[in-house]
C-alpha cells in the first residue's frame, strides 16, 4: 500500500485578514510554504455571495497556485458543477493539465445555496443531474468525431474527484473511477460507510480517495480546540444560507454554534506526538491515503503557519517512522 501523502485544504474565509486581498495573499503564502516544506497538494474552494468562503472561481486560483508554484499540486474542492457546461469544465481542465505539467486535480461537486442558482439564472433541475453529467462528460470529452481541445496531458482525461453521498452519484463516481473527496467535517464511520457504498459500484481496484480534515499542532490542546470552536462558529455563522430544496445538509437541524462545537471536538489537535498517533489511528480506521489539512480554520494566519510547519517538521516524520500505521 502506498505511504500516505499529505497536503492542504483552503476555503479562503474572510476572517482570516482584514480585507480580502489580504485573505488571497494568505492563500499564496500557504501554497509556497506548502511547497517548500514537501506537502504534497493543495485544495481550494468555492463559493459565491458568502464570507465561509470568498473565492468564487476555484479554477481560476487553481491556475494561479499552480503558476506559483512548480512541484506541488493543485486541486479543486470543489468547482461547482451545476453551475457551468460540463463540456466547457472540460475544456478547462485540460488547460490545467497540460499547463501545469500534470499537477492539476479537479474535484466537482453541487454545492447547495440557493442564491448561487438565482444570481445565475440556473435552472434547480440542474442541482440534482448536472454532477452525474459531469463524470459522464469526462469519459467522452476527447472522443468521437469532434473531441475537445487540448487534449488531457494525463491520460484520457484530466484526474478527476467527485464530493458526494448521494447514492447515484457515488455510482457515477465509481463506474468511471473518479476517486470520492470527503468533506472535512465528515467523521470516520460515515466517510467508511461512503466508501463502502461507493465500492458496491466498482468495476476495478479502488483508487485513492481525498481525505480533508481538521488537524493542528498545538501544545495547549485545550486552548487551541476553543480558539478553533470560536473560529469555526464564526466561519459556519457566515455560511448561514438558505439551501436548495432537496439538499439537505450535511448537519440537519445544529444551530451554528452547536455545529463548530461538535466540529471542534472531533478535530485533530495536540503536540506532535499527539498528532501522529491521532492521525495514524484516523489512517487506521479509514484507510486514507491523502490527506489535506483544514489548518486554516483556526481563524489565525499565524497559528495556521505554525501548524503547517510544525507538521512538516515534527509529526509527518513521526509517522513516517511509525511501521504499518495504515493497519
Amino acid at each position: 500500500m502506498p505511504e500516505p501523502t499529505f497536503g492542504l485544504f483552503l476555503n479562503l474565509g474572510a476572517q482570516l485578514a482584514p480585507d480580502h486581498a489580504g485573505v488571497f495573499d494568505f492563500a499564496l503564502r500557504q501554497a509556497e510554504l506548502a511547497e517548500q516544506l514537501g506537502y504534497h497538494d493543495v485544495w481550494v474552494t468555492e463559493h459565491h455571495f458568502i464570507d465561509f468562503g470568498i473565492n468564487s472561481s476555484a479554477l481560476t486560483l487553481a491556475a494561479f497556485l499552480l503558476g506559483a508554484t512548480r512541484r506541488l499540486r493543485v486541486g479543486t474542492a470543489v468547482t461547482l458543477a451545476p453551475l457551468y457546461h460540463p463540456l466547457q469544465l472540460a475544456e478547462q481542465a485540460a488547460i490545467l493539465d497540460q499547463a501545469s505539467g500534470g499537477r492539476f486535480d479537479f474535484g466537482i461537486g453541487r454545492g447547495g445555496y440557493l442564491a448561487d442558482f438565482e444570481a445565475f439564472g440556473v435552472d434547480l433541475a440542474r442541482w440534482d443531474e448536472e454532477i452525474d453529467r459531469t463524470l459522464e462528460t469526462f469519459t467522452r470529452a476527447w472522443a468521437g468525431p469532434r473531441p475537445a481541445t487540448p487534449r488531457p496531458r494525463t491520460g484520457s482525461r484530466p484526474p478527476l474527484f467527485a464530493a458526494s453521498t448521494t447514492p447515484a452519484t457515488l455510482a457515477k463516481a465509481a463506474a468511471v473511477g473518479a476517486p470520492l473527496l470527503h468533506y472535512f467535517a465528515a467523521p470516520a464511520p460515515a466517510r467508511v460507510k461512503t466508501e463502502a457504498a461507493y465500492a458496491e459500484h466498482l468495476p476495478g481496484p479502488p483508487p485513492i480517495h481525498v481525505h480533508t480534515l481538521i488537524a493542528l499542532v498545538a501544545d495547549d490542546e485545550a486552548k487551541a480546540r476553543e480558539r478553533l470552536r470560536e473560529a469555526l462558529t464564526v466561519s459556519f455563522r457566515a455560511g448561514d444560507q438558505p439551501s436548495v430544496p432537496g439538499a439537505s445538509g450535511r448537519h440537519g437541524s445544529l444551530s451554528r454554534e452547536e455545529l463548530a462545537k461538535g466540529v471542534a471536538e472531533n478535530a485533530l489537535i495536540g503536540d506532535p506526538r499527539k498528532l501522529a498517533d491521532d492521525l495514524a489511528a484516523f489512517i487506521g480506521a479509514t484507510g486514507a491515503r491523502r490527506l489535506a489539512f483544514y489548518m486554516e480554520a483556526v481563524g489565525d494566519q499565524a497559528a495556521t503557519l505554525s501548524s503547517i510547519e510544525q507538521f512538516a517538521g515534527e509529526v509527518r516524520p513521526l509517522i513516517a517512522a511509525m511501521e504499518h500505521p495504515s493497519i
